[in-house]
């Protein structure tokens, strides 16, 4: 349980919604207890003065079960209304807690980590913990709040009944939930690791779907989906009968606390009770069990809860690559050096070995070699995406002593695979950042963008789908490109410009560029001939610089 509240540590601000849903929700209950009460209290009390023939103010107890059972209605709604508001919040600061910690993990740290397993984790994990506060915590607050309050008001008729009540309730909202909860932990923790496999072996499907049906293993897959879903479905019912069980177990509990509260407290008649009130004490106890009602589902889902707090915290609290530096080091200028630098993913062999570099101020330097020699990682390390050996430093200070935010003020990148976000190209372009329409259009003109955005009936304002399905593969490397330069950093790494670009258009893009780039330091990664025209010094990996 105490890993279960850690998690909620980054919204610890949400705490007086979470704090409001719990104290409505004892509400709640107690209105529908008193509700109960004092409507039994007022029959029974009308059937005694009618036969007794004796005058009854009626008006009073009347009023008060009206309002009672709109403070119900009310409470119910506004315990509603404001509990999944506390859990939407909460998942909001969570998804953007769990993005931070991953912005420093890419790409080496989420390296070992499947797309569809990553998915899962920022995406389906996040959202099974609504659960957590809405299904889990605040019931078991609210019950542990309102057992408590229900065995003080038994306890100013007879403490006997309050003794009993409360060891019922005790029984019914912590033996029995404990109980079911051992039951539960086994299928709720593989619930959690199928419906991740199934969701990461599903991804994995969609996403190479046409190598699958080029194979012929399309039936396979089929047939894996088939077996993980048949298996969740499995331990799903598991669990359903389980809190089926536990259901009718607690309405057995229920039944007979009603039996033995009779038997302590008929002998009390006439002498500390009277007949109305112990009707009263008897409708009470049967709707106070609403409060341990939901005890047993809310420890029933703990193992589920649990299993994905535990894949959160995996992946939230891996090493990055590089971490962020304590003290701030301000860079002189941005002049890069690398020295004996060697770079290797996990344990393989070295993609760079005793890799030396200098870029000057406003030096342009093209970086080519064999596919596989390291250019693209050299790229990573200047981004500090990965761990290396040697020095990098940045206008005089290490890049693993520079931090985030100072590197992204001097450098910007052109990356090999660049991504793009489900919105318009606008938003691609900019994200977030303001410039003029006039200094827009002439970075879209460098880019080779403004005619073909010029023919589209949106405009700047067309949507180009998931990670840019909607637009040809120069496009995208054109529209990141543009967003790249919009940055406007006197560093700027560029991998493959003009890849997948036509020659003519490559021309244009890179002529443009020789014009745009004019006194920034620039970091070059090609192979096309073309584009060597940017440089104003060629370096090949593997040879003396």
């Amino acid at each position: 349980m105490k890993e279960l509240l850690r998690i909620l540590e980054p919204a610890r601000h949400q705490r007086r919604w979470m704090l409001a849903g719990i104290g409505l929700g004892v509400a709640v209950i107690a209105a529908n207890a008193a509700l109960m009460a004092v409507s039994g209290w007022f029959i029974a009390s009308m059937a005694v003065a009618g036969v007794a023939k004796a005058s009854f103010n009626f008006f009073f107890p009347s009023a008060a079960i009206r309002l009672l059972a709109i403070l119900r209605t009310v409470g119910r709604y506004a315990e509603r209304l404001v509990t999944h508001e506390a859990a939407f919040r909460i998942l909001a600061d969570l998804r953007s807690w769990l993005f931070q910690r991953l912005i420093p993990l890419a790409p080496a740290g989420l390296e070992r980590y499947a797309s569809g397993d990553l998915a899962g984790r920022l995406r389906a994990d996040i959202d099974s913990l609504e659960s957590l506060y809405l299904r889990i915590i605040a019931p078991i607050c609210s019950g542990l709040v309102s057992i408590l309050l229900a065995g003080l008001f038994m306890a100013w008729f007879s403490i006997t009944a309050a003794l009993l009540l409360l060891a019922l309730l005790l029984v019914a909202g912590l033996l029995l939930p404990l109980w079911t909860l051992r039951l539960a932990q086994q299928p709720g923790q593989q619930s959690v690791e199928l419906a991740a496999a199934l969701r990461n072996q599903v991804t994995q499907g969609l996403q190479g779907a046409e190598e699958l049906l080029l194979l012929g293993a399309s039936e396979h897959q089929a047939a894996q989906v088939e077996r993980l879903s048949a298996e969740l479905i499995n331990r799903q019912i598991s669990l359903g009968r389980l809190n089926a069980i536990s259901g009718a177990a607690l309405v057995s509990l229920a039944g007979s606390s009603l039996v033995l509260l009779a038997l302590v407290l008929i002998p009390e008649l006439q002498q500390q009770l009277s007949g109305p009130q112990l009707v009263m004490l008897l409708l009470f106890t049967s709707a106070v069990f609403e409060a341990v009602g939901p005890l047993s589902h809310a420890l029933q889902l703990l193992p589920a809860s649990s299993q994905v707090v535990e894949r959160i915290r995996q992946l939230a609290d891996a090493p990055p690559a590089l971490p962020e530096p304590e003290i701030n080091i301000k860079p002189v200028g941005y002049r890069i050096e690398l020295r004996e630098v060697s770079c290797s993913y996990s344990a393989g062999p070295a993609v760079l070995d005793q890799f030396s570099l200098t870029l000057a101020e406003g030096e342009r330097v093209a970086v080519v070699g064999a596919s596989g020699s390291g250019k693209s990682t050299l790229v990573e390390l200047l981004l500090r995406f990965r761990p290396y050996q040697g020095s990098i430093t940045i206008g005089g200070v290490e890049l693993s002593d520079l931090a985030a935010d100072e590197l992204n003020r001097l450098v910007a990148a052109l990356p090999q695979q660049p991504h793009l976000f489900n919105t318009t190209i606008r938003d691609n372009i900019l994200l977030g950042r303001s410039i003029s329409d006039q200094q827009l259009t002439e970075i879209l003109i460098d880019c080779g963008l403004d005619a073909w955005i010029a023919g589209l009936p949106l405009g700047l304002d067309t949507p180009v789908a998931e990670t840019g399905s909607a637009v040809s593969g120069g496009e995208a490397r054109r529209i990141a490109l543009a967003r790249t330069l919009v940055m406007d950093t006197p560093v700027v790494l560029l991998d493959e410009p003009t890849e997948g670009l036509d020659s003519a258009t490559e021309q244009v893009v890179v002529q443009r560029l020789n014009q745009r780039l004019e006194g920034r330091s620039v970091l070059l990664v090609t192979h096309r001939p073309a584009v060597l025209a940017l440089a104003q010094r060629v370096v090949r990996i593997g040879q003396p610089t």
